[in-house]
C-alpha cells in the first residue's frame, strides 16, 4: 500500500540515505533511533510536509508528488500527529474534531465525531476547552482528528513521550483499537524501542541516516549488536571462556553450580520485578530480572531465547 523507495535528505549534511521500506494495509511498524537521526525528517516527507533530495513515496501504486508541488503540502490518505498537537486551544474536544472533517454532509460528520470521542475515551471531555486539557488529554483529541479522515496510514511522531507509565499504556491500547476497528495502518517513530516493542508488528532501527531491516519484536529485542539493544532496555555484556557474549536481564537460569560465577550486590524493587546487580569474577556489572531478591545467588547459566 505504502512503498517508501531510495529516500535521501540532506541540508548542510546528510541526514537519509537511502531509506526504503513498505507499509502493508493496518500493518504496525516501530521505527527506533537515537534523538537527530532523522526520524521526524522521514515522516515530514512521507507526509508530503518536506521534500526529499531524491527518492520516492508511493502511496496505492501512485508516485506523490513532492510537498512543494501541492498548492496544500500533504497526502491525502495520509496523517500525521507530530508532538506539537495543533489544536486550536479556543475550540472544544468535539470542536476540533469537528473541523477536520467540515467537508462532510452534517449527519455523517457528527456520527464520525461521536465515533472518535468513544474510540478514543474522549466523551466525557467533549464539551471542554482544549486549552484546559492534559498534554495526553490533547494528545488523544489530536489523533482523534487525524482518523476522523478516515486514512489509510497515520504516521505518529514519539507519541509516547511525556507520558507516564499508566497513560503510555492507556496509548497502546487506544491504539490497538484504532487498528481494530478503523483498519488503518501506522508508522511511529520512537527514540525509547521499549514504548513500541508491544505494539509494532516488525521494528526498523535508524542509525546514522541508514534503516536496518525488519524484524518482529522478539528478535530485535532478544538479537541486536549492543548498539541497538541499548535502544530496548539494559543489556549484558560479559566475556566467558574467552567469547564475548550480550544477554538480557532474563535470559538465564539459576543454578549455583553454572558456568556464570557471580557475586551479589544490591537487589531495587521496580514493581513488578526485581532488579539485581551483580559482578562477575572479571569484574563485569550485570542486571538480572526476577520475582524476588537474588541474595544467595552465586551462579548462573545463561539461556538465550530464540525470539
Amino acid at each position: 500500500m505504502l512503498q517508501i523507495k531510495n529516500i535521501f535528505l540532506s541540508y548542510k549534511d546528510p541526514i537519509l540515505k537511502g531509506i526504503s521500506f513498505d507499509l502493508k494495509p493496518g500493518e504496525i511498524i516501530g521505527l527506533v533511533g537515537k534523538s537527530g537521526v532523522g526520524k521526524s525528517s522521514l515522516l515530514k516527507i512521507i507526509a508530503g510536509l518536506v521534500d526529499q533530495n531524491e527518492g520516492e513515496i508511493i502511496f496505492k501504486g501512485k508516485i506523490q508528488p513532492l510537498a512543494s508541488q501541492r498548492l496544500v503540502p500533504g497526502h491525502p490518505g495520509i496523517e500525521i500527529v507530530n508532538q506539537d498537537f495543533k489544536l486550536d486551544p479556543f475550540h472544544t474536544v468535539a470542536e476540533n474534531i469537528r473541523e477536520a472533517i467540515l467537508y462532510l454532509p452534517n449527519d455523517k460528520r457528527e456520527r464520525r465525531v461521536a465515533k472518535m470521542l468513544q474510540l478514543l475515551a474522549l466523551k466525557g471531555l467533549a464539551n471542554q476547552m482544549a486549552k484546559t486539557l492534559s498534554g495526553g488529554e490533547q494528545q488523544r483529541v489530536a489523533i482523534a482528528r487525524a482518523i476522523a479522515k478516515a486514512p489509510s496510514v497515520i504516521l505518529l511522531d514519539e507519541p509516547f513521550a511525556h507520558l507516564d507509565a499508566r497513560l503510555r499504556l492507556k496509548l497502546t491500547k487506544h491504539l490497538q483499537k484504532i487498528r481494530e476497528k478503523e483498519g488503518v495502518a501506522m508508522l511511529l517513530v520512537s527514540h525509547d524501542g521499549q514504548d513500541i516493542l508491544g505494539l509494532s508488528d516488525q521494528v526498523c532501527i535508524v542509525n546514522k541516516g541508514k534503516l536496518s531491516r525488519k524484524k518482529n519484536p522478539e528478535s530485535i529485542y532478544y538479537h541486536s549488536s549492543k548498539m541497538d539493544s541499548l535502544l530496548f532496555g539494559p543489556i549484558n555484556e560479559i566475556v566467558l571462556m574467552d567469547k564475548k557474549i550480550l544477554f538480557r536481564p532474563d535470559e538465564y537460569v539459576v543454578n549455583n553450580k553454572g558456568m556464570l560465577k557471580i557475586e551479589f550486590e544490591t537487589a531495587l524493587f521496580m514493581g513488578a520485578v526485581f532488579n539485581n546487580f551483580f559482578t562477575t569474577h572479571n569484574g563485569e556489572e550485570i542486571i538480572l530480572y526476577s520475582f524476588e531478591p537474588l541474595h544467595n545467588v552465586v551462579a548462573i547459566d545463561i539461556v538465550k531465547k530464540h525470539g
